[in-house]
């Protein structure tokens, strides 16, 4: 097991069991894909913690310079994806049939874009985006501790932090990026 894995595996230590998504893909600010799918992103459904160690040691020795490793905040709940795919699948009945072909051709990423629907979390963390040089960086977080808002993760970012939160009114923070069902930033 690679060196990495184990850091990103104690760090991450809450966020690495039950049903998650983890992608190797590049940002569109660095060289990603805009508008298409990025066909060199990986893409992998991780379904406990053995199984989420095993696919970051994977994902970690394919990455390079330019890619970035993301996975679920929110565990996802298995039995709404395939409800939400089956619906999917149905609808794709009615498609012309170029488009119900082009459906099954890329069938692991329809099921992975059903899987990752917000209608389809059990958890249900918040992700508060700070990028560095904000001129209310500090404010931000001041007001999170004084509106007893719970902060369950902290880390640094390439750009600034990503602060994981349980979820709260978010009109409690007027002006925050805040994300309801947004991807942790294991690895850049």
């Amino acid at each position: 097991m690679n060196r990495e894995t184990i850091e990103i595996m104690k760090k991450f230590e809450g966020f690495t069991d039950g049903v998650r998504l983890l992608m190797l893909t590049k940002r569109v600010k660095e060289g990603g894909k805009f508008n298409r799918p990025d066909w060199n992103a990986k893409r992998i459904v991780s379904k406990n913690k053995e199984d989420f160690e095993e696919i970051l040691d994977l994902l970690l020795d394919v990455k390079d310079t330019d890619y970035r490793i993301y996975s679920s905040v929110n565990t996802r709940d298995i039995e709404k994806g395939i409800r939400k795919f089956k619906i999917e699948q149905l609808e794709a009945d009615y498609y012309c049939e170029k488009d119900r072909h082009k459906f099954y051709y890329d069938i692991k990423n329809r099921w992975i874009s059903a899987l990752m629907q917000p209608s389809c979390r059990s958890g249900k963390n918040f992700l508060i985006d700070i990028d560095e040089g904000d001129d209310d960086e500090k404010a931000i977080e001041k007001q999170i501790k004084k509106k007893g808002i719970v902060t369950v993760l902290r880390y640094d970012t390439k750009n600034g932090r990503h602060i994981i939160t349980e979820p709260f009114n978010p009109a409690l923070l007027p002006g925050v990026e805040i994300k309801k069902d947004a991807l942790l930033l294991l690895s850049f």
